[in-house]
């Protein structure tokens, strides 16, 4: 177990002592300042690829195990994250653009969110961590398809009612202020809470930790539709020390083809075979309107030649 412990650390970059801040990003170690596929990045909808053919992204994505995570909590001075303390039996990730299964290991918290979606940034990112099965965190950071990272967005909202989500994060929180606190005694989370609403409709690219040494070895799976928390749940984050008062590292160039899956666009389905009809009527008796008063106004100008009266041309509704 402090094996897995210690892969854990570095497979988030961020080591007790650790060197870096958010502040000085250009004097990051690593392939940070020279990678050419770093992370996160500002994905734009227009640009990503829809996958109709299956040929990226090769069916839904499966999670397995999630509901009942025992894990614990810990300041480690850059985030507040969750780790696995169990490596058996570990949630499991598949499908989607995956090609075999991915064991979760860890989840952190960034505020503001690392990922934009058209230029629009969200108030806080969750990242599920995951390795892919049968290989250690150090054999995964040597490959390109070694992690796969889940990215859930976060929008804020006020009143009760949204702070379901957060509601098993928030008690320990307190706990967790100061930097290099805990581990907090494992609990078990039920990170199904934690998930975006549609967890079929997102964008994936193939990129990097978005900590030092950044890696290039992930999948990145961000989810477009955001997990709804509490104004009241955010605002705890913000006597969360970090270092700062926030913990998410700058957008990177694109430079790379983003897929999206066939559930993000559904929005952008056809009309309804009625919303086309009534499209059509509406426009019919524009057209028809138009006409009448056309007709009208060329028969005021002879009226008007002739020296006789006019009438008022009203377009017909």
């Amino acid at each position: 177990m402090w094996i897995i412990a210690v892969n854990l650390l570095a497979v988030a970059g961020i080591i007790k002592g650790a060197d870096w801040s958010y502040d000085f990003e250009t004097q990051w170690p690593g392939v940070c300042t020279t990678g050419s596929q770093q992370s996160p990045i500002n994905i734009m909808s227009r640009d990503a690829v829809v996958d109709r053919q299956e040929a990226h992204i090769k069916g839904p994505l499966a999670f397995r195990g999630y509901s009942n995570v025992n894990a614990t909590g810990e300041n480690n001075g850059h985030t507040v994250k969750w780790t696995l303390v169990d490596d058996e039996p570990m949630p499991i990730l598949s499908g989607g653009p995956l090609r075999g299964n991915y064991s979760f290991i860890q989840f952190h918290i960034h505020w503001l969110s690392e990922h934009a979606i058209d230029g629009m940034k969200y108030p806080m990112e969750i990242h599920f961590v995951h390795v892919k099965t049968g290989l250690t965190v150090e054999e995964a950071l040597k490959r390109p398809d070694g992690l796969a990272v889940v990215g859930v967005l976060c929008q804020v909202h006020s009143g009760v009612e949204n702070e379901f989500a957060l509601g098993e994060l928030t008690p320990m929180l307190p706990s967790l202020f100061d930097r290099q606190s805990g581990p907090l005694p494992a609990s078990i989370i039920d990170l199904t809470r934690l998930f975006s609403p549609n967890m079929q409709s997102f964008y994936t690219y193939h990129g990097s930790l978005t900590t030092p040494q950044c890696q290039e070895v992930v999948t990145w799976i961000v989810m477009d539709t955001p997990l709804i928390i509490s104004d009241t749940q955010y605002k705890l984050f913000s006597k969360v020390d970090v270092g700062g008062i926030d913990n998410y590292r700058s957008l990177q160039p694109v430079n790379r083809v983003i897929y999206r899956s066939l559930a993000s666009c559904a929005s952008l389905t056809l009309p309804s075979s009625l919303g086309i009809l009534a499209a059509l009527v509406n426009l019919s008796s524009t057209m028809s309107g138009v006409v009448s008063k056309g007709i009208c106004t060329i028969v005021n100008m002879k009226r008007k030649f002739w020296g006789n009266k006019t009438k008022e041309c009203i377009k017909s509704d």
